[in-house]
């Protein structure tokens, strides 16, 4: 005596459905976080200029700054400071060995 396991097309169809979307999101997630380890992300750092002698100060990037504002006083002379640059700076890649 056999026993035949009959489905309805349409519960097969909805059985597919799901393997197919929870692998697609497996992959997605996995394709995601492998991307997500080999970024690292550095420190944002802006370039303030003296208007006056030319004193050049690197500090961390702070909200709202941005490139021409002036308004902080050098700590050399007393005169204004102007933002010259912002920029991202990376962490040192280590260097792989030859062989």
């Amino acid at each position: 005596m056999s026993v035949l396991l009959e489905l309805d097309p349409l519960y097969i169809l909805l059985i597919a459905i799901i393997v197919f979307l929870s692998s697609y999101l497996l992959i997605s997630y996995l394709r995601e976080s492998s991307t997500q380890k080999k970024e690292e992300k550095g420190k944002i750092v802006t370039v303030k200029k003296c208007l006056s002698c030319n004193y050049v100060l690197n500090k961390p990037y702070d909200k709202g700054e941005y490139v021409g504002r002036v308004g902080e006083k050098c700590p050399k002379c007393g005169g204004e400071m102007m933002v010259t640059a912002i920029y991202l700076e990376t962490p040192p890649q280590p260097q792989e060995a030859i062989s």
